[in-house]
């Protein structure tokens, strides 16, 4: 009970990391996006500013603008370079710190393993379930984000596209802004509808509950476990895990069909 107890231990901590390591390559995409976006929309900014702002009017300078904007750009410059370096090099310890993790996790298995006396093939088989599970909740959390991001980019630009267009009665420069985000709500909203992440990001996250209630039952001998003998409990462990991993195949099949054809799937006879 001691070694199940330290390798659900351990499974907690390994979620910890790749939650950690998830928001580092947040942080270091947000910083890179900073890198090489927000500085030359900086840039672009003072440049704008010599070419719009009318300087022969009294207060004006041109040197106290283009002093203003080179400091605040090298400020940029070396702050998103140094975040990306932080995050870059706390991504890296996550990581040693995850495989040390996998391989302190593999090692206790062992001695978690409800049958020692198992064969071979399904020991290795038994081993090789958590990581299966841990990559089914990677695609999961994958697809997630992506929904969340092209969902967010419709809400945003549904409303700064109403803005625009109620603007663009005064500018004529704000219609084609409306038009640009109305595009890019549209693109947003077709790649939603046709990669289906939300669906992905489900079924995915479905599969891996099964299988980790599956590991669960088979370690505490419940539920079709109960009162089977090790031989026949390893066989229909196998064949419970192939059975969902079978199910999630089919799932994503029918994720890759178009709409039209969903529809007549489901007429057929089985």
């Amino acid at each position: 009970m001691a070694s199940a107890a330290s390798l659900l231990a351990i499974d907690q901590r390994i979620i910890e990391l790749e939650s950690t390591i998830a928001d580092a390559r947040l942080t270091k995409r947000w910083a890179l996006a900073w890198i090489s976006l927000g500085n030359i929309l900086l840039i672009g900014a003072v440049i704008a500013g010599n070419v719009l702002i009318d300087f022969s009017k009294p207060g004006s300078g041109r040197f106290l603008l283009n002093a203003m904007g080179a400091i605040a750009t090298l400020i940029s410059i070396g702050l998103s370079v140094s975040l990306w370096r932080e995050a870059r090099s706390w991504e890296r310890e996550q990581i040693v710190q995850l495989l040390q993790a996998q391989a302190e996790r593999r090692s206790e298995q062992v001695a978690t393993e409800p049958d020692s006396s198992a064969s071979p093939p399904f020991q290795d088989y038994y081993r090789s379930i958590p990581d299966l599970r841990d990559e089914y909740r990677k695609g999961a959390e994958k697809y997630r984000g992506r929904h969340n991001l092209f969902q967010l980019t419709v809400i945003v630009g549904s409303i700064l596209t109403s803005v625009s267009t109620t603007a663009a009665a005064e500018q004529g420069i704000w219609s084609w802004i409306a038009v640009g985000l109305s595009a890019l709500v549209s693109v947003s909203a077709g790649i939603i509808a046709y990669f289906k992440f939300r669906e992905r990001s489900l079924n995915l996250q479905q599969t891996a509950d099964s299988i980790d209630l599956e590991v669960q039952a088979y370690r505490l001998r419940i539920r079709r476990y109960k009162d089977l003998p090790p031989e026949e409990a390893s066989s229909v462990f196998a064949e419970e895990v192939e059975r969902i991993r079978e199910e999630q195949r089919k799932k994503e099949l029918q994720l890759e069909q178009p709409p039209e054809a969903a529809p007549q799937q489901r007429s057929q006879p089985i």
